[in-house]
Formats: C-alpha cells, sequence, structure tokens
C-alpha cells in the first residue's frame, strides 16, 4: 500500500520540534514571513520543498529516511545541522542570500545546484558531494564556498560552465576532488587539507590559485588553461622556516599557463610535465642542499613543452624526453641521474652551478642549445652518450671518460649491442672534436681527434690502414704530443742504426756506442757511416738504409706537426 502524501505541512505552523512524518512531503509554492525550523524531526518518507520563500529555513538533528530535496526558492538562511540523510539529499536551482550552512551531515550523496552567497561545509561525513552550477551568475557582491574543519568526504565534485565564487579549503579529508569548468575567482587551500588526488581537469581558471598547507597524493593540472598566478608555497619567508605543505606526485599536463607558477617546497616525491606552454614562468625551489635519497625528486618533462621551467636547490632525478621549444633552466641542484633520451632540443637547456651527480645518460637524442654554465660535466661519476647529436652543446670542461653503455646494469641506459659500442664512441668524439674547433679550443679537439683515431683503429682489422693508425698514435699519439714524435724518431732512429750494424756482419761486441749512433742519427738523410763506404755499396745495406730514411722522415714530420697542434687551423 502506497504511503499518503501530504501536499502541506506548512500551513499551521512554521517550527516543528520532536515530530515524525510517517508520510511524504510534497511542499510546493509557500511564503513564509517567520523562520520555518525542523528539530529533532524524522521524515520517513519522500521530503520535498520547492518554490519556498522565507527568511531562514533550518533542519537541526534530524534524520531523512528517503530521498530530501529542495528546489527553486529563496531563502535568506538556510542550514542543515546534525542531520542524517540515508538516500540523496539535494538542494537544487535556490537563491540563498546570505549563509548557507551544512554541518554535521552524514549522507552518501549531495548535490548542490543555484546560488548560494556564502556556502559552508563544516564536519560533512559524505560518499560524494556534487557542486553543478552553483553560483554561475554574476553578482555585484563576491559569493563565498568554504570547506571548513573536519569534513570526510570521498568524492568531491565542482563543476560549473562558469563560477564565480571564491573557494577557501580550511580543513579535511578527501580521497579526491575534482575541478572542472570556468572559475572565475580565487581557489585557495589554507589549513591542513588531507587529500589523496586534487584534479584540475578540462577547465579554465581566471584567477589565482594558492597552496598555504596540506597534504596531497597527487596533484594533476591537466588539458586546462590557469590566467591567474599559481602559487604552491611551503615556505614561510618571515620565520625562515617550512610550512606543513606535503605533496607526493605533482603533475602537469596539456596547460598554458598566462601567469607564473611557483611551486617553493620541499617535500615533494615527483615532478612530471607534458605538452604544457608556460608563458611567463615555472619556478620550483626545495630550499634544501641534500643528497639524501628519501629527499631525491623524480622530475620528468615529456612531451611537447613550451615556455621557461626553473629548477633549483633540490636533490633530483632527471628525465627528459621528446621536444623542448622552451627555456629550461636546472641551479644550484644535487643530481642523482640525468637522462636525456630520444629528446630533441630546440629550445635550451642550461646546467647552472651543479653540485654534484652520479649518472650523465643521452641517447637518441639531439641536444641542441645545451649548456653547462659554471659546471664541470665530470662531476657526474659516470657519463654515457649514445646514438646522439651533440651539435649546440655548450661545455664549461670537456668529459674525460665516455662510455657507449652504462656499466651499472640496474641503470641500462646506452647501446646494448657490444659490436656498435666503438663506432658510438668514435662518433662521439668526431661530434665533441667539431664542437671543440667552433669554440676555438684547439687543445680539446686536438684531444679528441685524438681520441677518434684511436676508436677508429679499435674498430678495424688487421690492414695497411690499422697499421696507418698505429703508427700516428704511437709517433705523436695522432698530432697531440711532439716529446712522443722525438721519442719516436729516436727510437726508430737506434732499431735502425742496429739493424744497419747488424746488416754489416759486425759482431756484436762491436755494435754502436752512443757516439756511433749519434753520427749515425745526424748524418741524416745520408744515414750511414764513412768508415763503412765500401759495405755501404751492398743492396742489403743500402735497402736499410732506404727504409730507415722513411721511418726516421716520418717521425719527423710527426714531431713537427706536433708542435704545430696549435697553430692549424
Amino acid at each position: 500500500m502506497a504511503k499518503k502524501i501530504e501536499n502541506s505541512i506548512l500551513t499551521d505552523k512554521q517550527v516543528f520540534n520532536n515530530q515524525t512524518f510517517d508520510s511524504s512531503i510534497l511542499e510546493k509554492g509557500f511564503t513564509a514571513e517567520e523562520d520555518i525550523l525542523f528539530n529533532n524531526c524524522t521524515f520517513k518518507g519522500i521530503t520535498s520543498f520547492d518554490n519556498i520563500t522565507v527568511r531562514e529555513f533550518g533542519f537541526y538533528n534530524c534524520k531523512f529516511e528517503n530521498v530530501f530535496s529542495l528546489t527553486n526558492s529563496n531563502i535568506f538562511i538556510l542550514g542543515f545541522s546534525s542531520c542524517e540523510f540515508k538516500k540523496k539529499f539535494s538542494i537544487t536551482e535556490n537563491n540563498c542570500r546570505s549563509y548557507c550552512t551544512l554541518r554535521d551531515i552524514n549522507s552518501n550523496e549531495i548535490t548542490i545546484n543555484g546560488h548560494y552567497q556564502y556556502l559552508q561545509f563544516v564536519q560533512l561525513n559524505v560518499e560524494k558531494l556534487e557542486l553543478r552550477e552553483v553560483n554561475n551568475k554574476f553578482t555585484h557582491r563576491d559569493s563565498t564556498i568554504e570547506f571548513l574543519a573536519q569534513n570526510r568526504i570521498k568524492n568531491l565534485s565542482i563543476k560549473s560552465n562558469i563560477n564565480y565564487s571564491q573557494i577557501i579549503f580550511k580543513a579535511g579529508n578527501y580521497d579526491s576532488i575534482h575541478f572542472e569548468g570556468i572559475f572565475n575567482n580565487h581557489i585557495n587551500f589554507e589549513k591542513k587539507i588531507i587529500t589523496e588526488y586534487l584534479f584540475f581537469e578540462s577547465s579554465t581558471f581566471n584567477s589565482r590559485i594558492d597552496f598555504q598547507e596540506g597534504f596531497f597524493q597527487y596533484i594533476r593540472f591537466s588539458r586546462s588553461n590557469f590566467n591567474g598566478l599559481i602559487y604552491l608555497n611551503g615556505y614561510n619567508y618571515l620565520d625562515n622556516k617550512t610550512r606543513e605543505l606535503e605533496i607526493k606526485d605533482l603533475s602537469i599536463h596539456s596547460s598554458v599557463f598566462d601567469k607564473d607558477m611557483s611551486v617553493n617546497l620541499s617535500n615533494i616525491k615527483y615532478l612530471n610535465f607534458s605538452n604544457n606552454n608556460f608563458k611567463q614562468l615555472f619556478h620550483f625551489n626545495s630550499y634544501t642542499d641534500t643528497t639524501k635519497n628519501e629527499d631525491m625528486i623524480m622530475v620528468r618533462i615529456s612531451g611537447v613543452n613550451q615556455g621557461n621551467i626553473v629548477l633549483e636547490r633540490a636533490y633530483l632525478d632527471i628525465d627528459i624526453r621528446d621536444i623542448n621549444f622552451g627555456n629550461i633552466f636546472f641551479k644550484e641542484a644535487n643530481i642523482s641521474s640525468l637522462v636525456l633520451s630520444e629528446f630533441h632540443n630546440i629550445g635550451s637547456v642550461f646546467f647552472t652551478n651543479i653540485l654534484s651527480g652520479l649518472h650523465l645518460i643521452i641517447q637518441d637524442s639531439i641536444v641542441g642549445n645545451l649548456n653547462f654554465i659554471n659546471s664541470d660535466i665530470n662531476i657526474f661519476e659516470e657519463i654515457v652518450i649514445a646514438d646522439s647529436k651533440l651539435n649546440g652543446i655548450s661545455l664549461k670542461k670537456y668529459p674525460n671518460t665516455i662510455l657507449s653503455s652504462s656499466s651499472n646494469p640496474k641503470v641500462g641506459y646506452g647501446i646494448k649491442d657490444k659490436s656498435k659500442r666503438k663506432e658510438n664512441l668514435k662518433n662521439v668524439y668526431t661530434q665533441l672534436k667539431e664542437v671543440a674547433r667552433t669554440n676555438g679550443d684547439f687543445d680539446n679537439a686536438n684531444k679528441y681527434k685524438s681520441l677518434e683515431h684511436i676508436e677508429l683503429l679499435k674498430s678495424k682489422k688487421f690492414s695497411a690502414d690499422s697499421i696507418l693508425l698505429f703508427l700516428n698514435w704511437i709517433s705523436n699519439n695522432n698530432g697531440r704530443s711532439w716529446l712522443r714524435g722525438v721519442l719516436f724518431t729516436i727510437i726508430v732512429s737506434v732499431i735502425f742504426c742496429v739493424l744497419y750494424f747488424f746488416t754489416l756482419n759486425i759482431e756484436s761486441h762491436q755494435y754502436p756506442n752512443y757516439k756511433e749512433l749519434i753520427l749515425f742519427i745526424t748524418s741524416f738523410p745520408k744515414l750511414e757511416l764513412e768508415k763503412f763506404e765500401i759495405q755501404n755499396k751492398s743492396w742489403e745495406i743500402s735497402l736499410v738504409i732506404w727504409l730507415a730514411r722513411i721511418f726516421i722522415s716520418y717521425g719527423i714530420y710527426q714531431t713537427i706537426t706536433a708542435f704545430r697542434k696549435y697553430g692549424r687551423g
């Protein structure tokens, strides 16, 4: 048997105390000069109030065992306190000109729509709270939505085609908070809010967003336009102390930022960027010089990014991929790993005053304008460069040791095929040689030219070319060492002098002393001793002298070449 519906309960009185309403209530089109208040009441049926006009409409210590709705009403003060809603609770399309307060409410689902000048949530225990098209009309008085102390809300959704309210979070525990729409006023996280997931998604934010305190597992700025300042400030400059602001994972994806975004925060684990445009500046500062692993921040930059990104004073693990059109700065940072993988740098990347580093990996990348300013790249304990173009790199000091693959199997970067590693190193040295030469650094240009030829020698099988490369190396270190050229010339001269005496069939005890050796060398290019004038005519001696002339001439030429290493273009 269907429950009886009471069309009106407000005709006789407007204050109800300790009453139970067994029937459903449908109250429509009622205007009262006095306040309408319900105290300690129980509503067992569906309860609906529509088109109510009253100064104050309040429910205190009430229980609703079925659906409750308040719609199309004009109310000055609206309040629900210490109420329990066992089914859906909705207040929609209302106009509340002063305070609308929900305090100590238990409900599975709450839906709110309409205009509420001061909308407050205090001590809610709710599975789902949805604010849909709330305060979406412009008024000359600023409206406010406040989430105050002791809220426990699993899913909070704020969706609006346009919202004009200032939105403030001062405390509470939330599993997820989701903003979607157009927001024209300030959003502020002031106190110790605890949140698992916070999403700013598919929206336009035309005013400032501030974070001062709170604990956030995951914050995502995604597919949105941010036209105001964004400030995550976990540092109190006046007291020179950190605030209780902690974020585990901050992710910024496919968004446009018209104004600065600043993150001053030491308690953060992950910082992710992808496909963003920072028209002004993104700035991150952790205000720490730590190198503890538990304080390390994972920085991941991928996709197509534009604008200016600055990260400083932090212990970072950096991974940069895809395409950069902007300027990325790392300042006064300790770096665990720096990985540039499948990276095309059309903009600029700067590393300034880097304090320490473990691994530097460049693979499958076009580094473009990559700059190490006041930073020695050799501060990295391991440098791996594989299959990359280095044109445009700017170095304070050039790397001492370069690998084709990481020596640490856990890192796993570089060329896995061992047969290709020597060819890769040769290409790396060739590029660094050209970089150094372009910058007028002929010392390093000669160094990498030598290393280039050494790797070429290692890669070749035994042949005439490999012999020539070997001779270039031992004779003057591929043009770098005049002293080696002198030693090579002397050693070759000694060898051929001994061979000269051996060919003369002279007894071993009559082999040349140092005087005869000097006379033999200084007789160049003749390279024969007059006291053996008759023997010098034999074909064997002539062959030895001819070969000696070739190799000693080569040694002299290599010595002169090394002497001129700074004079060559």
